[in-house]
């Protein structure tokens, strides 16, 4: 019997068509292809040179410490890249750290850290991962600009130049690499500077992180002191160096002895954390006048209910600026984030990283072999809008829903002083809806809305209305929803302002409302005292986002 490769070695000789009848193929033999070598996985550190300038040396570069991770692979195939970066104070993710350190089994009392410890599975699932440190952090040089994008976003850039030119990296139709980025907190933060600057970006998971820092860190003008400055602080406990612009933001969000209601950060300081976000490059896009054009990026954000220093709010806007731009947007939110110490908070314990019946980690690892593995049918197990309620429940809206007039909490001229706090003073002033919860079919979940007018009570200088989201509970007690406060100057309107978002299951009986505090210790230093003469009134209505929604419960 000749086989078909034979005959298409006479074919050429012979010089005439070839037909193969069915029959002469029948007793062929397929010969096995030759298996090619298998390249086992491997780590390095490498120091990535980065075009920036050195901003604590001098020098005219700067170096970046990296840990490249290749995956086990066949000889000529290629694989998808994802960066890496750690949090504010912290350091990548190393060889040693991949190997030892990140037990799945390990308690973590922050999404950050989970968020690292995909690292090592991701490597070990066949993508070529990147983990580097920020600079002035770590083993990279130069000091940190908060994710400046003359420094920070060229340096990531550089990294990626490196990748391109030294890995074997898969790429799409075009021909550019197919590249995905994680991270939280700071390690969010690159990621969406990143996007804003280099094209080669093409799916983001972002936790925990922010869309306008000066919002984030001094919302309305009031400083979130005890974050803040606890930030600074963390950063020269653990000998990370900062750049002259970012010690003078330290120093200005400080303790002072002096008791003042606001201390307000320079301008010019402002401006310079406000240019490290997308709000900024969101304006510049919709300015007629400026030549930046964002493009489309995918993203994965991650938000924790509880964060009070990057609240959901902060990835909302994220997800309306993305989506304008056509991206494929999602957003879940959990019970974990930024929080204070146990004697600082009403909700100290972290809960559950998913949301609801979404295990955040296992939608992670499914939207990265959906973008950049091709297998999109896996990216139906990512919701496009999750909220958590708690531990266990959760709410897919078609959109965060904005409070409508349903549900109003009329607010009567009322007078607060510091003196009503959290930390052991008096207790809040709580107004609740006329009426309590009817059945157990309701949820808050979504923005609520104030229409305030917020006056000083005395004369010359300005109140700050602490203003929470309550739920009083059939047994009298009261909660503050996922211990987040708006806080509102005096000097300021309030009309239609959109507040933190919320998300909490309701009970029959339960009566959700307002609170009114004077002081509030995440807007305090570490010894209260700064708004311990804070009196304001307060008078207008609050609609709250209570609704009938489909709730979806996991199994523990």
């Amino acid at each position: 019997m000749v086989c078909l490769k034979n005959i298409q070695r006479m074919a050429p000789v012979c010089g005439m068509a070839l037909l193969v009848p069915a029959l002469l193929l029948a007793g062929c033999k397929k010969s096995a292809p030759l298996e090619r070598a298998l390249v086992p996985a491997q780590s390095m550190d490498v120091s990535v040179i980065s075009p920036a300038a050195d901003n604590f040396l001098g020098g005219a570069t700067t170096a970046i410490a990296t840990t490249v991770f290749i995956p086990s692979h066949r000889e000529g195939e290629t694989y998808p890249l994802i960066l890496h970066s750690h949090g504010w104070g912290g350091d990548r993710i190393t060889a040693a750290d991949a190997a030892a350190n990140l037990a799945d089994d390990v308690p973590s009392d922050f999404y950050s850290v989970i968020l690292d410890r995909q690292v090592r599975h991701l490597w070990e699932a066949g993508y070529a991962v990147i983990s580097f440190d920020q600079r002035g952090f770590g083993g990279s040089s130069g000091a940190s600009r908060v994710m400046d994008p003359a420094y920070e976003t060229r340096d990531a850039i550089a990294i990626l130049d490196w990748a391109e030119q030294n890995l074997e990296l898969s790429r799409d139709a075009g021909g550019d690499p197919l590249v995905g980025s994680i991270g939280g907190s700071y390690g969010g933060g690159f990621q969406f500077m990143l996007a804003t600057q280099d094209p080669r970006l093409d799916a983001i998971v972002a936790g925990a992180t922010w869309y306008d820092l000066p919002q984030a860190l001094v919302p309305n003008g009031v400083i979130k002191k005890l974050f803040d400055v606890g930030l600074c602080a963390a950063a020269k406990q653990a000998q990370r160096k900062l750049d002259p612009l970012v010690e003078q933001i330290c120093a200005e969000a400080a303790e002072n002895a002096a008791t003042k209601l606001v201390e307000d950060v320079t301008p010019t300081l402002v401006q310079f954390l406000h240019e490290h976000g997308l709000a900024y490059f969101e304006n510049r896009h919709n300015d007629p006048s400026d030549s930046f054009t964002m493009r489309k990026v995918d993203a994965l954000l991650v938000q924790g209910n509880r964060d009070v220093l990057f609240p959901v709010s902060q990835a909302l806007a994220n997800l309306r600026f993305l989506s304008s731009l056509d991206g494929d947007v999602r957003l879940l939110s959990n019970e974990h984030g930024h929080i204070l110490p146990a004697s600082l908070s009403s909700q100290p314990r972290m809960g559950w990283w998913g949301c609801g019946p979404t295990d955040s980690i296992a939608a992670i690892n499914a939207w990265f072999d959906g973008k950049l593995r091709g297998r999109t049918e896996r990216l139906t197990e990512v919701p496009a809008l999750c909220l958590s309620l708690d531990d266990t429940h959760s709410v897919r809206p078609a959109t965060v829903p904005v409070a409508g007039n349903s549900y109003v909490v009329s607010i009567p001229e009322t007078t607060v002083t510091g003196q009503q706090n959290d930390y052991g003073g008096q207790a809040a002033t709580f107004i609740p809806l006329s009426a309590a919860i009817s059945g157990n079919d309701k949820v808050l979940a979504g923005i609520p809305v104030a229409d305030l007018t917020v006056t000083s009570s005395v004369p010359g200088t300005e109140g700050v209305a602490f203003l929470g989201v309550g739920i009083r509970k059939v047994d009298g007690s009261i909660k503050l929803v996922d211990d987040q406060v708006n806080p509102l100057r005096s000097s300021r309107a309030h009309a239609g302002e959109e507040l933190i978002v919320v998300g909490e299951l309701l009970a029959d009986g339960d009566t959700p409302g307002v609170l009114l505090y004077g002081s509030f210790h995440q807007y305090e230093p570490a010894a209260p005292g700064n708004f311990q003469t804070n009196a304001y009134t307060v008078a207008g209505t609050v609609r709250l986002p209570v609704l009938s929604l489909p709730v979806q419960v996991r199994t523990p």
